[in-house]
């Protein structure tokens, strides 16, 4: 009975949580894919060159485009593949896992104004740190050459036509906002948010089930005490809190969306908002990715990547506190929670638009006519 009742408390948090975010799961989905079908992979390609335009370039998109890691670190293969500056590429990868705009509405539906904030200008943060990082520690014309060798070198790898897939072709074009009066352009944005929902659901699913049964079966207080205590270290307490704000993404093997829930109950237990936000730009260090880095860029661009991240998020964790966290009085979530009311109805509302885009795009029956 203990077991028994132990597991329904966890799944009614976690069904909890979901509640909480649904609209934000759903317009955050909706917007991400009504930008990919505007913009597709192939159009992104063409912008991520060297320089500040490219970064700027980089990080735009990879705001509005799918903020599944796997997904991104996918897309990020097969622009490298077809000679976009790596620079520019980490910029990408970093804004389309931790500046995405689904990932922002998530946020400030289920945590508030301050983790959204502290996601977005971390992500800056930490995108200026790794281009800085690659700027000093290779030579001019450096990534470029190795960037040619490691693609001359690889240039019969299997992989290649799911990394030209990722890319769009290289000539797709873009059908443009105008295209958004026609059922076709509905079509395809429906199934891009299918598509990247099929992408995201098991992190989704196990980021809301580790919350829930978090939640229910571990004592805030004693996850509070302990989190206190590692804080409470003279001299490197926070630093250490914001290691530990990394090795529990990386341990917890969940990634981008699938993150919140948990970034949620972590707030609640008492980690600081630096901590709890450096846990959020973890995503990108846990061990699958950095498989898939080493098997998509120059073993000494893949680390290097891994290395100017890992500080950047701790940097961006400490500044983010600094400014929002201690600054205004500390994280509270009171005023994080949405109101059960204003739930109710942003999440009736998001159902709604979803039934008007399957009215929308369900086929038309023809009815025969009579003799």
């Amino acid at each position: 009975m203990a077991v028994l009742h132990a597991l329904i408390a966890g799944i009614a948090q976690a069904a909890t949580f979901f509640w909480d975010s649904l609209f934000g799961l759903i317009f955050g989905f909706l917007v991400s894919a009504v930008v990919q079908v505007a913009l597709t992979p192939a159009t992104l390609h063409r912008y991520l060159g060297p320089g500040l335009r490219g970064l700027l370039y980089a990080s735009g998109f990879g705001i509005i485009s799918s903020s599944c890691s796997y997904g991104a670190a996918a897309a990020a293969r097969g622009f490298y593949r077809q000679g976009a500056d790596a620079r520019a590429i980490f910029a990408f990868l970093t804004s389309s896992t931790n500046m995405n705009i689904a990932i922002l509405i998530l946020f400030w539906s289920l945590l508030g104004w301050k983790f959204a904030f502290a996601e977005f200008f971390g992500g800056i943060i930490i995108i200026a740190v790794i281009t800085v990082g690659f700027s000093l520690l290779f030579r001019p014309g450096e990534l470029a050459r190795l960037q040619a060798e490691y693609n001359a070198a690889r240039s019969h790898d299997p992989m290649d036509e799911h990394a030209h897939h990722a890319c769009g072709d290289g000539g797709e074009p873009a059908r443009g906002l105008a295209s958004l009066g026609r059922r076709e352009t509905w079509s395809a944005i429906a199934a891009t948010a299918l598509a990247d929902v099929r992408m995201l659901r098991t992190e989704l699913v196990v980021g809301y089930l580790i919350a829930g049964f978090a939640a229910a079966l571990i004592p805030p207080g004693w996850l509070a005490g302990a989190l206190h205590a590692v804080g409470d270290v003279p001299y490197v307490g926070y630093l250490l809190l914001l290691i530990v704000g990394l090795l529990i993404a990386i341990a917890t093997f969940v990634c981008s969306m699938g993150n919140v829930p948990v970034a949620r109950y972590l707030a609640n237990a008492g980690i600081p908002l630096g901590a709890n936000t450096a846990f959020i730009y973890g995503d990108l260090l846990i061990i699958p990715l950095i498989s898939i880095y080493l098997k998509s860029f120059p073993r000494r661009v893949a680390w290097t990547f891994v290395a100017l991240f890992t500080i950047g998020a701790m940097l961006a964790g400490g500044i983010m506190e600094r400014l929002i966290g201690s600054a205004l009085g500390g994280v509270s979530m009171g005023s994080m929670a949405v109101n059960d009311r204003v739930t109710l109805i942003c999440n009736v509302v998001a159902l709604a638009v979803v039934a008007a885009i399957a009215i929308v795009i369900l086929p038309r029956t023809r009815v025969a006519p009579t003799e």
